[in-house]
C-alpha cells in the first residue's frame, strides 16, 4: 500500500533515501544507484524537474526498472528522503528501528523522474484483477503479506493513466468480492469516488458523488459471475459522467 509520496528537487541530480544522518555532499555516484550501510543513493534527472518519490509498504506496482535492493540500518523509526544538499527533506514513520529491506524501481535509470521505494523483503510478483482487453501491471508482494480486496483496490486505483482499464478492474473486483457489511461496500465505492476527483480539474465533489452513485447502482445490477463486457460498459458510462464536466 502507498504510505507516502513527495516531490523532491535535486540540484545535483542525486536523492538520498535512508536514516536521518547526513551523507557527504561531495560524494560521486557511479551508476544509477548505490547502497551505503544506512542510505541508498539514486541518480535522478536533477534540475530538469522535480522527482516524484513514492513509498510503498508490503505491496507495490511492478512498474519501471528495478535498480537496487538493500537492507538499511535505521537509527530511528523514520525513513528520510532528501536531495544530496538537503534542500528538500521529507520523512516518513516506519514504526520500527533497525534493519529495513528496500527495493528501488525507477522509470529511467540515471535520469529518474519517478522513484518507487518498496518496503519489504523477498518480493514476489503477481497479477491484478483486470478486464479482458484492458491489461494492467503486475504487483510486488513482500513475504508474509496477504493482499486483501482493500490492498488490491488501492493498487488498481494508484494512478490515473489507463483510466478505463483501472476503473473497469476496480468495478470487477468490487462486484466479484461482496462486502460482509454495507460500510465496507460504501468504503470501496468511496475509493473510486476519490480517485475520480483527480481525472479532471473541473470536476466538483458533487459530480464525483454522482459518479459514485452510478457505479454503486451499476454494480448492483451486474450479472454474477461478472461478465467483462458488462463491466466495461459500466466503466465507460461512469467515465463519460466525469468527462462531461470538462
Amino acid at each position: 500500500m502507498l504510505i507516502g509520496r513527495s516531490d523532491i528537487y535535486a540540484n545535483h541530480g542525486i536523492i538520498v533515501i535512508g536514516a536521518e544522518s547526513s551523507v557527504d555532499s561531495d560524494m560521486v555516484l557511479e551508476g544509477a544507484a548505490a547502497a551505503l550501510p544506512s542510505h541508498i543513493l539514486v541518480r535522478t534527472r536533477g534540475q530538469a524537474g522535480l522527482t516524484r518519490v513514492q513509498l510503498w509498504s508490503g505491496v507495490a506496482p511492478r512498474v519501471g526498472i528495478e535498480i537496487i535492493s538493500a537492507e538499511l540500518e535505521l537509527s530511528s523509526q523514520y525513513l528520510y528522503v532528501h536531495d544530496l544538499e538537503n534542500v528538500s527533506t521529507h520523512y516518513f514513520a516506519m514504526g520500527k528501528v533497525g534493519a529495513l529491506p528496500l527495493t528501488i524501481l525507477v522509470d529511467d535509470p540515471n535520469s529518474a523522474a519517478r522513484v518507487d521505494v518498496v518496503v519489504g523483503g523477498d518480493l514476489a510478483e503477481r497479477g491484478l484483477t483486470e478486464v479482458s482487453g484492458y491489461p494492467l501491471f503486475p504487483i510486488l508482494v513482500a513475504a508474509g503479506v496477504e493482499v486483501g480486496v482493500a490492498d488490491e483496490l488501492g493498487m488498481i486505483l494508484s494512478g490515473h493513466d489507463m483510466p478505463r482499464a483501472r476503473l473497469a478492474a476496480a468495478i470487477k473486483l468490487v462486484a466479484a468480492a461482496p462486502a460482509l457489511r454495507p460500510a465496507i461496500r460504501d468504503s470501496r465505492i468511496d475509493r473510486m469516488v476519490e480517485w475520480s476527483r483527480w481525472l479532471t480539474i473541473s470536476s466538483s465533489l458533487d459530480r464525483a458523488k454522482d459518479f459514485g452513485k452510478l457505479i454503486d447502482l451499476g454494480i448492483a445490477g451486474l450479472r454474477i459471475p461478472v461478465v467483462d463486457a458488462d463491466v466495461m460498459e459500466l466503466a465507460q458510462r461512469a467515465l463519460s459522467e466525469i468527462e462531461s464536466a470538462r
